[in-house]
């Protein structure tokens, strides 16, 4: 016997018992119709589970197999909503009108705590979007101000080598202008030689022809 077949028989025999307390609830007063819409309520939540599961199985199932748990499952969720609408009618058929004015009363209360739990519900997810948009924001905030660390850093340390190629341009400059001077130097003194050497010249020739 295949899962999808077993669940269908626990919900073929959970259905059956929840139509026989439902055809009960009418003939019952006070805590014990009560108590029987409650049981009811919980059989229909395990009924909605078994659906549930057997959809699921039908999907693990091949060919006309998989056709005939889809059909069924289809049939099992339409017997579901009857039962629903028969607690319903159900629940509704007091013979005592306190009952069900306080029913009413109590239906009344449900749905408005229902509505402002919703209300809560609502504006805890806009906190808590707010508060994700402000942490998305500090972190974006923090990678630029990181990046701006980096940038500083980056422009620091190509200044300080502007400074040390400018330092050394200096100093280039400097040797130049020394080496410029001792060739002219240099120059200077060859030029003064030369002419030392030329006077004497003339005047040994000069001597020698007087």
């Amino acid at each position: 016997m295949s899962q999808a077949t077993q669940y269908e028989q626990d919900y073929s025999e959970l259905s059956a018992d929840i139509t026989a307390k439902i055809g009960r609830i009418p003939s019952l007063f006070g805590k014990d119709k009560h108590d029987m819409v409650g049981e009811v309520e919980g059989l229909l939540e395990e009924a909605k589970d078994l659906i549930d599961q057997i959809e699921v199985e039908s999907h693990a199932a091949t060919g006309d197999a998989r056709k005939q748990i889809t059909m069924n499952v289809a049939n099992y969720r339409r017997d579901f909503d009857t039962h629903v609408k028969n607690l319903r009618k159900a629940r509704l058929s007091y013979t005592d009108e306190a009952e069900q004015r306080n029913e009413l009363l109590g239906n009344e209360h449900k749905n408005v705590l229902t509505s402002n739990s919703e209300r809560l519900e609502r504006s805890s997810k806009r906190l808590e979007d707010g508060y994700r948009m402000a942490m998305e924001t500090e972190e974006i905030g923090q990678n630029v101000l990181n990046n701006l660390a980096q940038d500083r850093e980056k422009i620091n340390s190509a200044r300080n080598r502007l400074n040390n190629v400018d330092g050394t341009l200096s100093q280039s400059s400097r040797l130049l202008n020394n080496m410029y001077r001792r060739v002219i130097q240099n120059k200077a003194m060859m030029f003064i030689i030369g002419l030392i050497i030329v006077v004497i010249i003339v005047l040994a020739l000069y001597g020698m022809l007087k």
